[in-house]
């Protein structure tokens, strides 16, 4: 979604639309479903807070030292320090030693919840008649860091998981998931919130970043701030309203909505919702900081200000060309007039 270069044009819901000319050639293709193994609910929110919690207890980050804390992109080079770590997991590389925790973990959880099938429902892992596991068996090349996704009350809702290289489909950050897999379960795309909503002020501001990690980054440095993570800029915005509503917000995207249509769509989108739901953009901000550093923990790390512009001047600091694609997102609404 993020992708523009060489796109016909931008469409309504911020997706870039290309025009292949071997179009004839393309061919559907059926992806068999075992109804054996159906799609297991997402088990709830407390079975899932224990699984995931005994598995940041049983594979620490520090665990993979010299990768996940002092490796490159890892968690010292990312700002955080000996205090942060043991917030942090490792997925093991090899197979087997996640086929051990997975059975571990089965265990403890059967024993905590009185159930025999306690995993079910859990992203990440899966099971048929040789038990249960966490991801494929298959050895990777390294091992992963596991990043917890909190909800409102401080309790681990899903993992995203960063592997030591890009995907295939050029992200960097995936969700541990067993969506297609036997029992399995996809873990959708939460907000990440680095506060509890009951201790939350009426009068607090909240801080909306894009991406989980620098959400916990920026809460590293900024501790007394609000925070709250979207994976990314085409997620939750129907969430974010309903957590928004009556607040003051500083949306915190990255710097690329000056130079990304999709971005810069998303961004509008996420602002015209504001201004359908509260009917007013003096309690929507936009943080702004040095464009050379892209991320709002980029800058934090650095220790740069970090400056709060309205709507008004956010839009007239873009090119005309990206003023068209922000406008694109008043069609959300018949409701939204102008930027005021």
């Amino acid at each position: 979604m993020r992708v523009s270069e060489g796109a016909r044009k931008i469409n309504r819901c911020g997706g870039a639309i290309f025009i292949h000319e071997d179009w004839r050639e393309a061919r559907a293709i059926d992806i068999p479903f075992d109804a054996d193994f159906p799609r297991s609910p997402i088990a709830p929110i407390a079975v899932r807070d224990f699984v995931y919690g005994g598995l940041l207890d049983l594979s620490p980050a520090e665990r993979y030292r010299g990768i996940l804390i002092l490796g490159e992109k890892g968690l010292l080079e990312r700002g955080f320090d000996e205090r942060h770590f043991a917030n942090f997991g490792g997925l093991p590389a090899g197979w087997r030693s996640r086929n051990r925790i997975a059975l571990r973990l089965l265990r403890d959880a059967n024993d905590h919840f009185q159930s025999a099938d306690s995993l079910r429902g859990v992203p990440g892992f899966w099971g048929d008649h040789r038990g249960w596991r966490l991801l494929k068996e298959r050895d990777n090349i390294a091992p992963w860091l596991l990043i917890p996704v909190r909800d409102g009350s401080g309790r681990i809702q899903a993992f995203q998981i960063r592997p030591p290289f890009t995907s295939k489909k050029g992200l960097r950050y995936l969700w541990l998931s067993s969506a297609n897999l036997p029992k399995g379960c996809g873990s959708g795309s939460p907000l990440h919130f680095k506060f509890r909503l009951a201790d939350l002020p009426h009068d607090a501001q909240i801080l909306i970043v894009e991406g989980v990690l620098k959400a916990d980054v920026l809460f590293a440095l900024r501790p007394e701030l609000y925070i709250v993570a979207t994976p990314c800029v085409t997620a939750n915005h129907e969430a974010l309203i309903r957590l928004t509503r009556r607040r003051h917000v500083l949306v915190a995207f990255d710097q690329d909505s000056y130079t990304n249509e999709a971005v810069c769509f998303h961004l509008a989108s996420l602002i015209a919702r504001r201004l359908r739901s509260e009917q007013t953009l003096a309690t929507t901000r936009i943080a702004s900081w040095d464009r050379r550093f892209n991320g709002i923990d980029e800058a934090a790390v650095r220790n740069l200000p970090i400056s709060s512009i309205s709507v008004r001047t956010w839009v007239n600091r873009l090119t005309p060309h990206f003023q068209q694609i922000a406008m694109q997102a008043r069609a959300l609404s018949s409701e939204i007039g102008a930027f005021p």
